[in-house]
């Protein structure tokens, strides 16, 4: 099974991640930015092989641990842009 990362804006510079196992939570904590949440799911769990990561209503899709880990940046810019582009 892969899990799925979902991260929201809780307040300004203060996000909430919530990684899911279908329909429970297995993990919750909060991050500074939405990088460092990408980063800390893939650290957090580490047996996991990827994550299904969502940032509010948008998505980009499954995304392998070892992105998360060394890429998180990146992602979460594809984020933002996506969110962006539907939610203004």
């Amino acid at each position: 099974m892969i899990q799925s990362l979902h991260i929201e804006k809780s307040a300004p510079g203060q996000y909430l991640a919530r990684v899911m196992n279908e329909h429970s939570e297995a993990l919750s904590f909060t991050s500074s930015c939405i990088a460092g949440a990408i980063r800390d799911a893939a650290r957090m769990i580490p047996k996991a092989k990827a994550f299904h990561i969502w940032y509010e209503h948008v998505s980009i899709g499954t995304t392998p641990v070892l992105h998360m880990q060394n890429d998180s940046e990146t992602l979460a810019s594809k984020l933002k842009l996506l969110h962006g582009q539907f939610w203004g």
